[in-house]
């Protein structure tokens, strides 16, 4: 199954490309044409691309995230399946395409100002879709007012956080000596990523620090486990590996893309076009699976500061200093991709991996096929049986890029599909 792609709000509306060329929207399609939910989705990630203010993937995902719960609001007020996540309104004579619109453009353009100008004219062809009636302008008022609540209510979050800082290394449990994380050589950056992610306020857990508790730790440097793992990323996961086979190595590019927000939104987008969902459940299922990620990213990087484990670069590198006679140092071991500026344990990917399974798992069925692709590999994709067969893989492909052990991914799936279980539970319940 492979995704094609072509402009699908062109299907709605003559001269709407024109408007909108600044943005690129090519969508995803699947037996069904994209809604304005998925539309919007797609919008509001290259509005983040286009943005002077840099948001970052995490930012990014937080802003998507944003957008689909104003969504959600909007709809609920409209007709309520489901609990609203924060705003409660009530306007059910207003139009849920106009509200959906107004949302989606209000949350946007909040979080990215520089971009109005472009958003204003998607936003204005979009409408004009629309036909006139007072149930529109009743849509729109409803759309525009929970986005404003939305963005309100989260603008004290500190998410802004996800960015990189100064940071001395050197204060967690390893102290300045074996199996401390320092910043590699070839890292992009010798400072920090979000080193004050304990200050990030959820946006469904109790605290960042929540399912902490479910994480072993990294394995014991004088370990059997340790240096065998140590062996394996150090022989499949170097940049000059005559170890690992070519669909080895395509597994560790699909896995090391940037962003899981967009690997997986793209994934969601397209088997909701496919099952042509409605509006109400297309923003629900995104809502639910970027608010899981975020969440996922905000614990695991919570806990990679309280272990500050090392990266393999440095493992390998210090290995004659670990007191682990069975490993073997290289000074000049390099990874297939640079080195994370952060600490290893646990794996982000992978914790974003396994709360993505879970969201998805509940949106389509556990044997649910599925096509994913990755930045670093144009025009190529990569199929799977059912969402545990692909975050399995990506548990391998964190490995096989040289980032992480094996176990560090292994244990973030694990609180990864608690927190989507816990986001389930919690959100956008049926009432």
């Amino acid at each position: 199954m492979k995704a094609h792609y072509t402009v699908a709000l062109a299907m709605r509306a003559v001269g709407f490309l024109s408007c909108c060329l600044a943005f690129a929207i090519w969508l995803p399609m699947g037996t069904a044409a994209a809604n304005e939910v998925t539309d919007w989705n797609v919008i509001i990630e290259q509005a983040a691309s286009a943005s002077s203010s840099k948001p970052g993937i995490a930012l990014s995902g937080r802003n998507v995230s944003l957008m689909h719960l104003a969504m959600h609001d909007s709809l609920n007020a409209i007709s309520r399946r489901y609990d609203s996540y924060r705003v409660h309104r009530s306007a059910p004579g207003a139009n849920p395409q106009a509200a959906v619109v107004a949302a989606g453009y209000g949350v946007t353009v909040r979080l990215y100002p520089d971009q109005a100008s472009s958003l204003g004219n998607v936003y204005s062809s979009m409408l004009a879709t629309i036909p006139d009636a007072p149930s529109k302008n009743e849509g729109v008022v409803l759309g525009d007012e929970v986005a404003a609540a939305i963005v309100a209510l989260r603008a004290d979050d500190h998410s802004d956080y996800f960015t990189v800082e100064p940071f001395v290394s050197g204060n967690g449990p390893y102290g300045s000596g074996p199996g401390a994380w320092f910043p590699a050589p070839d890292s992009p950056t010798q400072n920090a990523a979000a080193p004050r992610v304990s200050l990030i306020t959820p946006l469904v857990l109790a605290s960042p620090s929540q399912f902490r508790n479910v994480l072993p730790g990294p394995l014991k440097l004088k370990s059997g486990n340790y240096s065998r793992e140590l062996e394996e990323v150090r022989t499949l996961g170097g940049k000059t590996s005559t170890v690992r086979t070519s669909e080895q190595t395509t597994i560790a590019m699909l896995w090391a893309d940037p962003s899981m927000f967009r690997v997986f939104n793209e994934i969601a987008r397209n088997l909701i076009s496919a099952r042509g969902d409605d509006l109400w459940e297309s923003t629900r299922v995104l809502a639910l699976l970027n608010v899981a990620i975020f969440d996922s990213y905000v614990a695991v990087f919570e806990a990679k500061y309280h272990y500050q484990f090392w990266r393999p670069t440095m493992a390998i590198r210090g290995a004659d200093t670990d007191g682990n006679d069975k490993t073997t140092s290289d000074p000049n071991w390099l990874p297939l991709r640079a080195t994370p500026p952060f600490p290893e344990y646990p794996s982000g990917h992978s914790g974003a991996c396994g709360s993505a399974q879970i969201i998805l798992e509940s949106a389509f069925g556990r044997n649910t096929p599925l096509t994913a692709t990755s930045t670093l590999l144009p025009g190529q994709t990569r199929t799977f049986g059912n969402f545990d067969e692909a975050s399995r893989e990506c548990v391998e492909g964190r490995m096989l890029s040289g980032a992480h052990f094996r176990f560090s991914n292994e244990d973030a799936r694990y609180p990864g599909q608690h927190i989507g279980r816990y986001v389930l539970r919690t959100i956008l319940a049926v009432p």
